[in-house]
């Protein structure tokens, strides 16, 4: 397969899987605020995860048609869309990161201590702080120093579609300084993240496997201070999804930070960007279908709305009915 082949094709992945995470994090947020079931405080922190990884989606699309438009030696620059597609999908991946980790320790806070955190001020500030604020702390000084955009070396460190850290050395090396700045606004956060959700998630299902042992009826519903469903229970599978669907990209990142050169390193890179292009912008579509349409009551409410709407459409037909006496068509006065 040639290059230009290869890339069309990995462009209409990223923007097929792109794609799909948009619509699948637009109905998980339309699920939130039309369903009451749906909503609780853990629910809430769900919504802000999804709105940063909506913004992931929003901006490989963004990249990736950047990088169709542009001829062959525009692709080895770095414009100005390729700069702020880099900002939107650094700082939304760090977003991402931060509200996942969130999740976790909320969930284990609540659970250990049953307290009541729907009016706790200064807990929701401190959780927007860590979310919203510190991915721009982070993402605004590597902005300002002009090495946000598209990397030279290889291409390999991103996709090639789209731009993340700017890395151009003409002895074609990857410095230490570039593998501690990609560190630092990305692969560590990510790390971290996977180390403690899975930590916190896994003290959890012992916790309740202990609790059932006591009583078999035990369920997350029993917990006091919150409105919890039995189906929350789903949140320990979070940090899973995060990892399936970037596990691709951070593989390919570390091949090339180690400097392995080698025709079984690139091919074993070829086939993973295929999986990275999927995966990286896919998470709202996951957590869609974990949140959402594997919730049998969830999916029950989605009938009763397709339902209802449906009728209503049916309803409004027979009213402009025509007569049979009468070509024309004429309402039909509603009692």
């Amino acid at each position: 397969m040639d290059s230009s082949t290869k890339d069309a094709f990995l462009a209409a992945i990223t923007l097929l899987s792109a794609s799909l995470s948009l619509t699948g994090g637009f109905a998980l947020l339309l699920t939130y605020y039309k369903i009451p079931e749906f909503q609780n405080s853990v629910r809430k922190l769900l919504v802000f995860l999804t709105i940063a990884d909506i913004f992931t989606a929003l901006g490989y699309i963004i990249g990736t048609v950047n990088f169709l438009r542009l001829d062959a030696q525009q692709r080895n620059s770095t414009d100005s869309l390729c700069i702020a597609q880099s900002f939107i999908t650094t700082f939304s991946s760090l977003s991402s990161f931060a509200w996942t980790s969130i999740i976790a320790v909320h969930l284990y806070v609540l659970i250990r201590t049953q307290r009541d955190f729907q009016r706790n001020r200064s807990l929701k500030i401190l959780y927007h702080f860590s979310g919203w604020a510190i991915p721009a702390i982070i993402c605004i000084p590597v902005l300002a120093e002009d090495k946000l955009g598209r990397d030279h070396h290889g291409q390999k460190t991103g996709t090639g579609l789209w731009c993340w850290i700017k890395i151009n050395n003409t002895d074609g090396k990857i410095h230490s300084r570039d593998i501690v700045l990609m560190f630092m606004t990305g692969k560590f956060w990510e790390l971290l993240t996977y180390v403690l959700s899975f930590s916190i998630y896994m003290i959890l299902k012992i916790n309740t496997y202990i609790e059932r042992q006591k009583d078999k009826s035990y369920s997350w519903r029993d917990v006091g201070g919150e409105n919890l469903r039995n189906e929350d229970e789903r949140f320990c599978f979070t940090w899973l999804i995060l990892y399936l669907l970037r596990f691709w990209g951070t593989m390919r990142f570390f091949i090339e930070i180690s400097k392995t050169e080698s025709d079984k390193a690139d091919a074993v890179d070829d086939i993973l960007k295929y999986f990275h292009c999927a995966g990286d912008s896919a998470q709202a579509l996951g957590n869609f279908i974990l949140f959402c349409l594997l919730d049998k009551n969830i999916r029950g409410k989605y009938h009763e709305m397709i339902g209802y709407c449906c009728n209503r459409h049916e309803r409004n037909d027979l009213l402009k009915t025509p007569f049979p006496d009468s070509g024309n068509y004429q309402s039909i006065p509603q009692s």
